[in-house]
This record gives structure tokens, C-alpha cells and sequence, in this order.
């Protein structure tokens, strides 16, 4: 086509102006604007008419010998006004100094190019068939071929939001001798899986640009998806990322903000997964997947899959999912026992089972751009029953006569189908010598007192509670208010909700109360709460204790969801949190001596739920976030020392227990931020002393250590191999999930973060355009410069126009 060599050479102009001019297209229009001055003294030239008149023939000859001066006076103010026109298209286009001039003119320039690379979940964002960080990466290698070209003394500096403590390349020399090596270094980044710590990223490069010294030009470009989430527009705190990056871009000689984002931000997460309580093999199990729109409009035709090891998936349909609504689906799912992986386990192990969740849309690219959180993984540690303690403080070998007769069977009962309960039962002797650590939820029956040494054991209850554990305590005949109050209710501080008054009620039997339900909504009595439901029709309590409830803790920290229809309306269950678990008190016992409830079938209803109901999510073991580490601890009487890791992307690691003791001093001296990982010249510590064996200070050293695996940057199943001291061995199954926040792709508000960064020396640019950037060096613009020139040029200009009209008066 005959107009494509101009299109060309116009092209090629403007790229090279590109070259030492910001505005290069403002520079062409002002310097077509030069002609106007020129224009301008032409047509004064031309304005008056010729007429001869004989008187003015004496002035033309004074005139003659004039004319040659005025011509030249002419010309420099024409010049003058010109070089003005001239210098305002300079100053609008805002030069700077190519680094190839100042390499030419100073051999030892030296500049060291530093790239912060966000290198987050968000980035694996879709834009067509590339994600962002294919483009920002693309577009990363295309700069560094063009700075390898240069004739300057390049060094490059990589550093990734994800890990801004490591650095990819340290000042590395950055040459055509290099470049090839350096990209395809580069050109192995991929995205992570976990979050952006531009914060800290910025922060830490702020630090390393104070310093260093001056003599090297320093040039920073930071390569973003620009979120919302990430830049916090209008936060003014002196740790913000704008603030940061306000501060350090004064200490370098260009900073470059490199847009590598889309505006498009629809997407789907999975947001959480949740079982209901402890998952037992053979029994149902439920799980609740939770479904997150977080784009600006509404996605349809959602299909949610889920998946159990080799079982063929079950899958629940969404239709529609408002922009910022989030929808839970439910999943029932049954794992049975008879895998052969755990016959070669031990016998109290069962191979954990492997969920995975994943969603898709009839509009897959359209409705979810990130495909990566909308995957989900979940490790189900099976137990062959939730295993619970019976603590009984009447114990008695007659038929029904025992304490804990009535509630055992409640949980376990006989027949084919499986309770999902395993009960274990002890005296009130036992109790300190029994590992609390291995129960999900604890009965104290009837108890006076915990063995010998009261004090210590509920101390060591109430951590065990704390920790995540449910306590359940029914008072009876045998125990004292008075020992109660003090060591289980300490005035509404201690463990039990309830404070014990007196017993009443009729010992005759002639006359009973009856149990009513006033919580409704609650777990374990909702099922009995129905008014046509005649469950607790024939229950009768004819004995119970009063008690009352501190009235600063009730509806706020202690909850009465049942109580008895006495006169005082005594409460009948109280409930309260204690850290991660909570304690559960009943006015009533578990046997049969003070009315019917434990021999009527609505006993049994309420002990099952009353168990699923206490033990929490005990179920949601080994979930971890990506990048949270992975910690397990080891009772060194039952396990070896060492376990091996298998994770996502064909990761593996040896991993080898330590003391409580060396892992909180590596903590405090920040040694090692992987203290479970051996160092090549480390000698493993030596385990402690056998239980039968005395060590030699007299003291028991820490029969449970811990392993810690901190480089789960991968979302994925990881899973730790240990090995049993008695035979065979064991898996413990932990998965890492993403951050749901990442999935929030929301775009910063440009307006504001232009206005934020404002009084900075920081430049907002597109992607496309950061190869045009390597000729940014010691770029500093020289704007202000022109400004004052022309400023001079006007002043200078307006008094030779003054003085030369003085002379032709």
C-alpha cells in the first residue's frame, strides 16, 4: 500500500524519540508549532501598501543605510521566539537524558535495575489464553533484552513479592554475555499459590535502597496486577504500600509502576470446607463447601464436584449466584474400612482419605478467571469412632447399678449399624494417669473429686478444654456443692457454667418435674424441641440439683438451652465457651436413681448428638492455609524421631522431631526459620529417656515433640510418613488451601492511586511499554531546567524587543 512506508517511518520516528522523551507525540505537535512565529512575521511583512511620495525620498536613503541592522534585530527576535515555542513543546513532552548519551560521556555509569515481580495467586488470573503473569513475565524478558543492549554497566535484582527475603538475582551483570542465561532463569517463574506480601516487599526494598551508596543509578520497576486488596488506595499509615513506594521512589533515579492486570474481575472461590464434627469410618459424614461469587455480577449454571479417593464424584448445581453471595452445598459421604491400605497399617491407624472439590461454569471463561481457587482439597483423618471418656464416680459391678451403665450403652449401642461413638471408662483414680490428649469429648459422672490431686487434674482439664475439647459434667448423689464450687465453678471462672446449690425434689417419687426445652435452635435439642414431638412426654425427673448462673455471664457467656419446671425454673443444662472447646453441666445424673430420662429413647437421641455436638470440628484437623507450616507432634514412646513429607509438585523432605525446648529458643534467636529440617552439619538431639527408664538429673524430660515443615507454598495434599516403635507405619494427611481473599480481583481506583502517588517520583504504566522503559536510566527529567529557560528566554527576548525599539525611535 502506497501510505504504509509513511506509517512506518512514522512509527520509527516516534519510537525513537521514545527514546529520550516521555510525550514524544506532544514534542511533534509543538515543533510544527515553531512555524507559527515565522508565519506570523510574513504576514506583518506583507500588511502595508507600497506608495511612492516624493518627500519620503530623503528618509528612504537614511533608511538604506539602516535596513541591514533592523534585518538582523528582526532575525534574533524571530530566533528567540522560535527557540520559546520551541522549548514549551520540550517541556510538555518532558525529556531526560538517555543513558546511551551519558554512557558515551561517562564510561564508569553504573546502573543496577531492581524488579519487584508480584508473584501471588491473583497473578494466574486469565486474560484470554494468557494469565497476567505470563504477560508481566513476556514483557519482564522483553525489557531485559533491550537493557543487555545498551552500552552502559547494567546490573539486575529480582525480587518476589511471595519471598521478598530471597533474592532471585543480586546485582547480577546484565550483558549480551548474560541476557540468554538470566531469561531463561526468568523464563522459569511461574506464579504461586500463595499471597502477595507487597508490603513487606516494599518495605524491605525501601531499607535496601537507604543503604546503599550514591555513585550507583538505581531504577525500579514493580510488576502488578494492581488490586485493590494490595494497594489500599487512601491509606495514609507510614507501612502502607503506597506510602512505602512513595518514600523509596526518591531515592532512585526512576520508579515504574507497571500495570499488568485486567479490569475483567469475575470469579468463583471456594471459599471453605467444613465437616460436621469428627469424621468416623462407616459412618455418614457430612460436609458443607461453601461457594463465593466475588465478582461484580451475577454467574450461573454453577457446578460444584465432589470427590473421595477413587469414588465416583457427587455433584451439587447452583443456578444462580448474586455478585458478593456466597452459597453452601452440602455433601453426605460414607468412608467404609475395608481398604486394603489400612490392613497394612496399624491397627488403631486408618489410611487417611483425600477429598477434592472443584467448580465449573457452562461459561468457564467468562464467570471464574481464576481457575486456581476454585479448587479445594481436604484431609480426612478418619477414627473409628469419636472417641469419648467416661469419668465414673460410682462405679459398680451390678447390672445398672454403675454410674456410667446407662450412658455407655446410650453411645454405644448394640446392633449392626455403628454408633460413630468409641467410649472408653475410667474411675476417679485413674483419671491422672489416663492421656486426655486422645479423647474428643469427656463425662464426668457423678465425680466428687479427680484422684488424689485434685487441683492439678482439673487444671490439666481445663487446658485440655481449651484446647479444643468438650466437657460434659453430670453431678449426682456423691458430690459436694461446697468441693464442686470450689474446684469445677470458682465463682463463674472455672469449668463448669453452672454453680451447685442444693438437691430437691421428692424422694418418695410421688412427684416429678419435667425437662422443657427453651433453645430451640440448639444442635442437640432442636430434634426434642418440637411440640408435637413426644419424646420427652414421659420423662421425669424426680430429684435434681438447683443451681443458679452468674447473672453478668447468662445470655452473653453461659447459655441455659433447657430447664426443669420447677418453681424456680432451675436450669436444667447450662453451657459455656472455654477457649476452643466448651463445658457442658446438667442438673440431673446419667443414671437411673433420680428419674426415667437415661431408660427412655430420647436419652439415646440426645447422648449421640450430645457427643457430635461436643466434640466440635475435630474433623477439620490438618487443614492449613498455603504458606502456614505444617506442624505435628510426636510422642516419642510410640513414634521414631525421623518421618518423611510428600507433597504437591513431587516435593519431599526428611523431617526429624525437636524438644519443645530447641524449637522455642530457634524461635526466640531466629536461627532457623525451618527448625524441623536438618542442617547437613547438625547432629540430631537425642531422644528422651523410656518412660521405664529414670533419666539422669531425676527429672522426665517431654515425651511429645513436635515436626514443622514451613514450605507449603503449594496448594495441595502433603503427607508425613511416621514410623511406629511397636511395627509398621503411619500416616498423618494434611492439606494446604489458598487464600479465598486472593481471589478478590477488584481493581485499584486509578484516579486514586494517581492522586496517592501524586508528589512521588513514580510513573503508572502499562505493560506494553516496558520495553520502551530501558532507556530509563539516570533518568532524571529535565523539565524543570526548560522551564527556567524559557522563563530566562521570554524575559531576555521582551527587553531586546524593548531595547531595539529604542534604537528605531
Amino acid at each position: 500500500m502506497p501510505g504504509e512506508p509513511v506509517n512506518l517511518l512514522a512509527q520509527m520516528g516516534l519510537e525513537s524519540l521514545g527514546g529520550w522523551l516521555t510525550n514524544p507525540g506532544l514534542f511533534l505537535a509543538g515543533a510544527a508549532a515553531v512555524s507559527l512565529p515565522i508565519i506570523i512575521h510574513l504576514l506583518n511583512q506583507r500588511r502595508f501598501k507600497i506608495v511612492d511620495w516624493a518627500a519620503m525620498e530623503f528618509l528612504l536613503d537614511a533608511d538604506k543605510k539602516n535596513r541591514r541592522r533592523i534585518r538582523l534585530e528582526n532575525l534574533i527576535l524571530l530566533l528567540l521566539r522560535c527557540l520559546a515555542v520551541l522549548l514549551l513543546a520540550f517541556l510538555f513532552a518532558r525529556p531526560f537524558i538517555p543513558t546511551s548519551l551519558t554512557a558515551r560521556l561517562i564510561n564508569a555509569a553504573q546502573f543496577e535495575r531492581i524488579i519487584l515481580l508480584d508473584d501471588s495467586l491473583s497473578m494466574q488470573t486469565r486474560l484470554g489464553n494468557e494469565s497476567s503473569f505470563e504477560i508481566a513475565r513476556k514483557r519482564l524478558l522483553e525489557l531485559t533484552q533491550s537493557l543487555a543492549a545498551e552500552r552502559v554497566d547494567n546490573t539486575l535484582t529480582v525480587i518476589r513479592a511471595s519471598r521478598p527475603e530471597e533474592r532471585l538475582f543480586n546485582a547480577t551483570h546484565l550483558g549480551t554475555d548474560s541476557v540468554d542465561e538470566i531469561n531463561a532463569a526468568l523464563d522459569k517463574l511461574e506464579a504461586g499459590d500463595g499471597v502477595a506480601h507487597l508490603d513487606l516487599a516494599l518495605q524491605q526494598l525501601d531499607q535496601y535502597l537507604s543503604s546503599q551508596p550514591g555513585n550507583v543509578n538505581r531504577v525500579v520497576y514493580i510488576l502488578s496486577d494492581l488490586r485493590q486488596r494490595d494497594w489500599k488506595v487512601g491509606e495514609t499509615s507510614a507501612e502502607a504500600p503506597l506510602s512505602v513506594l512513595r518514600e523509596l521512589s526518591h531515592k532512585t533515579q526512576g520508579c515504574f509502576l507497571v500495570d499488568a492486570g485486567s479490569p475483567e474481575d469475575r470469579n468463583l472461590t471456594i471459599t471453605a470446607i467444613r465437616p460436621e464434627g469428627a469424621l468416623v469410618a462407616g459412618v455418614a459424614c457430612r460436609f458443607d463447601v461453601s461457594v463465593l461469587n466475588q465478582s461484580g455480577g451475577e454467574a450461573q449454571d454453577i457446578r460444584v464436584k465432589f470427590g473421595a479417593g477413587e469414588a465416583i464424584p457427587l455433584q451439587q448445581d447452583i443456578d444462580r449466584l448474586a455478585a458478593g453471595e456466597t452459597k453452601t452445598v452440602p455433601f453426605s459421604f460414607t468412608f467404609s474400612t475395608d481398604d486394603e491400605s489400612d490392613a497394612a497399617l496399624n491397627k488403631q491407624a486408618i489410611q487417611p482419605r483425600r477429598v477434592k472439590v472443584e467448580l465449573s461454569t457452562g461459561k468457564q471463561g467468562e464467570d471464574d478467571r481464576l481457575p486456581a481457587d476454585s479448587t479445594a482439597y481436604f484431609p480426612v483423618r478418619l477414627v473409628r469412632g469419636i472417641p469419648a471418656l467416661i469419668v465414673d464416680g460410682d462405679p459398680s459391678a451390678a447390672f445398672g447399678k454403675s454410674e456410667s451403665f446407662y450412658l455407655r450403652r446410650a453411645l454405644t449401642p448394640r446392633g449392626p449399624i455403628p454408633s460413630g461413638v468409641s467410649v472408653d471408662v475410667i474411675s476417679e483414680n485413674e483419671f491422672e494417669a489416663t492421656n486426655l490428649d486422645k479423647y474428643a469429648v469427656i463425662f464426668l459422672c457423678n465425680v466428687y473429686r479427680l484422684g488424689d490431686k485434685t487441683s492439678e487434674n482439673v487444671a490439666r482439664l481445663e487446658n485440655w478444654t481449651k484446647a479444643g475439647g468438650g466437657l460434659v459434667i453430670m453431678p449426682g448423689n456423691q458430690v459436694d456443692e461446697t468441693v464442686f464450687n470450689q474446684h469445677f465453678y470458682r465463682d463463674g471462672e472455672g469449668l463448669s457454667p453452672l454453680r451447685l446449690e442444693r438437691i430437691e425434689g421428692d424422694e418418695t417419687e410421688s412427684k416429678w418435674v419435667n425437662i422443657k426445652i427453651t433453645d430451640t435452635n440448639h444442635k442437640v435439642f432442636q430434634p426434642l424441641a418440637d411440640q408435637n414431638n413426644p419424646l420427652l412426654d414421659n420423662v421425669k425427673t424426680f430429684r435434681w440439683w438447683t443451681g443458679s448462673v452468674k447473672k453478668e455471664q447468662l445470655d452473653g457467656i453461659v447459655a441455659v438451652p433447657a430447664r426443669l419446671s420447677d418453681v424456680g425454673d432451675s436450669p436444667a443444662v447450662a453451657e459455656k465457651a472455654l477457649g476452643q472447646g466448651r463445658v457442658l453441666t446438667t442438673a440431673i445424673p446419667a443414671d437411673a436413681d433420680w428419674g426415667n430420662w437415661s431408660s427412655d429413647p430420647s436419652f439415646v437421641l440426645m447422648s449421640q448428638d450430645l457427643v457430635k455436638y461436643m466434640s466440635g470440628d475435630r474433623g477439620d484437623r490438618g487443614l492449613l492455609r498455603v504458606g502456614e507450616p505444617l506442624v505435628q507432634a510426636i510422642d516419642l514412646t510410640q513414634y521414631e524421631l525421623d518421618g518423611a513429607l510428600t507433597g504437591p509438585r513431587d516435593r519431599q523432605a526428611n523431617l526429624q522431631a525437636a524438644s519443645p525446648a530447641a524449637r522455642q529458643k530457634a524461635r526466640k534467636t531466629g536461627k532457623s526459620a525451618k527448625p524441623s529440617l536438618l542442617a547437613e552439619n547438625e547432629k540430631p538431639a537425642p531422644p528422651p529417656a523410656p518412660p521405664d527408664q529414670k533419666p539422669e538429673s531425676g527429672k522426665q524430660p517431654s515425651l511429645i515433640w513436635e515436626m514443622e515443615y514451613d514450605e507449603t507454598d503449594a496448594q495441595g495434599f502433603y503427607q508425613l510418613k511416621l514410623k511406629r516403635r511397636d511395627e509398621g507405619d503411619e500416616y498423618v494427611l494434611f492439606a494446604a488451601n489458598v487464600d479465598p481473599t486472593e481471589g478478590d480481583l477488584k481493581r485499584v481506583d486509578e484516579t486514586g492511586l494517581k492522586r496517592d502517588l501524586a508528589d512521588s517520583n513514580v510513573q503508572l504504566v502499562s505493560a506494553d511499554r516496558i520495553a520502551s522503559l530501558s532507556g530509563s536510566g539516570s533518568q532524571t527529567e529535565i523539565w524543570w531546567y526548560l522551564l527556567g529557560a524559557l522563563m530566562i528566554l521570554l524575559c531576555g527576548e521582551q527587553l531586546l524587543a524593548w531595547f531595539f525599539g529604542l534604537g528605531r525611535a
